[in-house]
Formats: C-alpha cells, structure tokens, sequence
C-alpha cells in the first residue's frame, strides 16, 4: 500500500497527498483511478489532481470529515489496473507560421527540423495533471533528444492552440495566454469549453498522440 496522508484543507478542500516525490507508473495510474472516483461521487465541484497530491472541492452542504473517510477507504481499495484512459490523437501542424520555434530548437540539438517533429510525434504522451490555465495538460515523458529548458524571456502571448516543449514535457495552450514554453506546432483542436460538462478534453492519466499534418516539416 502506498504511503499517504488525507487532510482538510481550509473548510472544504480534501486532499489525499502520496508521502514521495516520484511516483512509479502504477502508483500514478492509482491517482488517475482515484480522481476517476472522485468525478463519479457528484459531490465536489472542482477536482484538483497535481504531481503527488489530489484534492477535492466539496459542495457546501457536504459533510468534509464523512467524505474524508470515504476518499481513505476508496484509495485503500483502488487498484491501478482500475484507471482506463481516453486517447487523444491531435493533428499537428509543426513549423513555419505553426511552430516559430521549431528553427531554434532544431539548432540548439544539433538535429534538423524534421527530426524534432519525427522525435516529438513518434511517441505517445500521458496526462499528467492540469494547471497553469483551465484545460492545460502537462504531457510526459519527452524524449530526452529533445528536451531544451524554457525560454530565458517568456513570451507576452502564446496563440491558442500552439503545440510547445520545455524541459520534459510538452503541452498544448488550450487558450491565449503569456508563456515560456518553446512553440514548435499548431493544433486546430479545441481543448477547452467551459459550456460543457467536462469542460476539458483532457483528463489526467490519458493519453494524448499528435500526429503531423501534410503541411508539417517531415
């Protein structure tokens, strides 16, 4: 069993925090199972996974110490081979106009264009946990012959939509917004719509495939 620990935060948040800052696949598919238990109890309004730590936002006339109990014994009992992920194939457009960065990137590797988009699209990505900007998912694990850390100056705009890289990840920005990320391509793809339900595509744990477009550096 792993090691975890389960606290109230302020007078409705409950959070189930893992005692290690590395978490093994099957530890990870266990917090993706477990934030797949939270959405189905209908009775928190926000649901917040992060690295380690998952934490639930209750309705107000919820009981936080009965639900507390209820998210323990859940986790006691949640196997990892529980959690089924969606997958996500996003078409790319990598480069040019799409990709402003890929030029540098391609540079500072010593790889060409081609190469990075091959290396970037050849491998399938998990959800990690969302944060920064509604919908925005952080996607592991890069290949290590891409991996570039992010920019010294962040930008004042990022398009929506643009494709980016940084350190060991890569992550789609589902709206406009300032960012330090490297942009190497461009998805049409609407990540985010807050008249939804589940106002993001995006869940953690799932998996997300990019897949170039015919007007892609390949």
């Amino acid at each position: 069993m792993t090691n975890n620990k389960t606290y109230i935060l302020g007078e409705r948040a409950l959070v189930i925090e893992i005692a290690q800052s590395a978490l093994t696949q099957q530890q990870q598919n266990k917090l993706f199972a477990m934030h797949t238990w939270m959405r189905e109890q209908k009775v928190f309004i926000d649901i917040v996974p992060a690295k380690t730590t998952i934490t639930g936002y209750l309705m107000h006339s919820q009981d936080p110490d009965f639900w507390l109990q209820q998210m323990q014994a859940a986790w006691d009992n949640i196997e990892p081979e529980e959690y089924q992920p969606t997958t996500h194939e996003i078409v790319t457009h990598y480069g040019g106009t799409y990709g402003p960065d890929l030029v540098d990137v391609a540079r500072l590797l010593d790889l060409s264009q081609s190469q990075v988009v091959e290396l970037h699209s050849s491998q399938s990505y998990q959800v990690k946990f969302l944060g920064f900007l509604p919908g925005f998912a952080y996607l592991g694990d890069l290949d290590k012959q891409i991996q570039l850390p992010r920019l010294e100056s962040p930008r004042t705009h990022v398009p929506k939509g643009s494709v980016a890289i940084a350190e060991d990840l890569t992550a789609i920005y589902p709206s406009e917004s300032p960012g330090g990320w490297r942009l190497i391509g461009f998805t049409d793809t609407v990540l985010f719509d807050h008249h939804l339900d589940t106002p993001s595509i995006f869940q953690p744990g799932d998996i997300v495939k990019f897949i170039p477009s015919k007007e892609s550096i390949c």
